[in-house]
């Protein structure tokens, strides 16, 4: 199967959404032989008829949804899959998206909003990463919608999980950008709470909220574009945060915080909102937090007993071992593969003896 993957995201490994949703499973299903893949930042009609599969990311510009409706008219032309996770429609207005890019929300509503709908509608196929986003797009388009996980590479399964030495802090760890800002606020009273109460030590990487946390003497890193840094300094977490609003935006967010926390062995402390709800397992892999009092005893829990926190990061482990790229590369093809048998008007077993090399 032949993949070209187009999006208007600037091609780098630090670019998370590039990474998990495009680069790490085509990479991972072309090394497992099952499909050849390449990336473009432009779509042209040469490159996409000589390509059995079109992959549109975030198509939330004017151009781009106008170049998707015309392939869409093309006879026996590619699969058009559309690609996201992150609810466009339902953006908030304090998004720091806008102040970053110079675009306005309701600009951004009228404009790019409309966009991705016309490219929503146009497309044989989408893929998400969560249901609720998958519930938020229906409406948008009559094509199948299938939700494809985020995924972490299996070898951080295989990463010793970090053991707390006697008389060692508690290190409580979170990572990610300021368009957190909204999450952290929430909850930063019972995260302050916790961290008093059991004397850890609070380290960020990313967005520095050292003075909003009030924490003298947290550690801070900048943001890691290289995954295996990024990864080097997670994995000295003994516990990871992740604190998150309870609004229809973040409900389509995906768990990959808490996933990537859990394949290296660490337990989650979690709000009990969104993506995390459904993804940790509350007094099993980790905790999942509505008041102030319920992040203080987490942490205080965690911070008392090395024996639970050990457990509770081994079951965490094993819950994310269901989620690693390697088993789910295949799934995505066979998707891909599903959908294109569908409007090739041909059985997907015959279309993968000619299209899988």
């Amino acid at each position: 199967m032949r993949i070209y993957a187009w999006t208007g995201t600037q091609y780098h490994e630090g670019v998370g959404t590039l990474r998990y949703r495009i680069t790490t499973p085509l990479s991972e299903a072309e090394h497992q032989g099952l499909a050849q893949w390449r990336f473009g930042a432009d779509m042209y009609p040469e490159v996409a008829m000589v390509h059995d599969v079109l992959i549109g990311q975030l198509l939330i510009q004017p151009s781009g949804a106008e170049v998707w409706e015309t392939l869409a008219r093309v006879d026996d032309g590619p699969l058009l899959v559309a690609e996201h996770d992150d609810d466009i429609v339902n953006v908030r207005p304090d998004n720091p998206y806008f102040g970053h890019h110079g675009v306005s929300y309701d600009e951004f509503m009228a404009t790019n909003v409309v966009a991705a709908r016309r490219a929503l509608a146009a497309s044989d196929l989408v893929t998400v990463s969560v249901p609720h986003l998958a519930e938020q797009y229906a409406e948008h388009t009559d094509a199948p919608i299938v939700v494809l996980p985020n995924t972490v590479d299996g070898v951080l399964l295989d990463v010793p999980q970090r053991v707390r030495a006697k008389g060692e802090r508690l290190r409580v760890g979170w990572s990610g950008s300021a368009t957190h800002d909204k999450d952290m606020r929430q909850n930063v009273e019972g995260i302050r709470y916790g961290l008093r109460k059991t004397g850890a030590q609070l380290v960020l990487m990313g967005a520095d909220y050292r003075p909003l946390m009030r924490q003298a003497d947290a550690e801070y890193h900048a943001w890691k574009t290289q995954i295996d840094e990024y990864y080097l300094v997670v994995s000295t977490f003994h516990v990871a945060l992740a604190p998150l609003a309870d609004d229809l935006f973040n409900r389509s967010k995906s768990p990959l915080k808490a996933l990537e926390a859990s394949a290296l062995g660490i337990p989650v402390v979690a709000s009990d909102a969104g993506p995390y709800r459904d993804f940790v397992i509350h007094g099993e892999t980790g905790f999942l937090c509505r008041t102030d009092d319920d992040w203080m005893r987490a942490l205080r829990a965690l911070d008392a007993d090395e024996d639970l926190r050990q457990a509770m990061g081994a079951a965490a482990r094993a819950h994310a071992a269901n989620f690693t790229t390697q088993l789910w590369a295949p799934r995505w093809i066979d998707t891909y593969r599903q959908a294109l048998a569908r409007k090739r008007g041909v059985p997907a077993d015959d279309l993968a003896l000619v299209s899988v090399p």
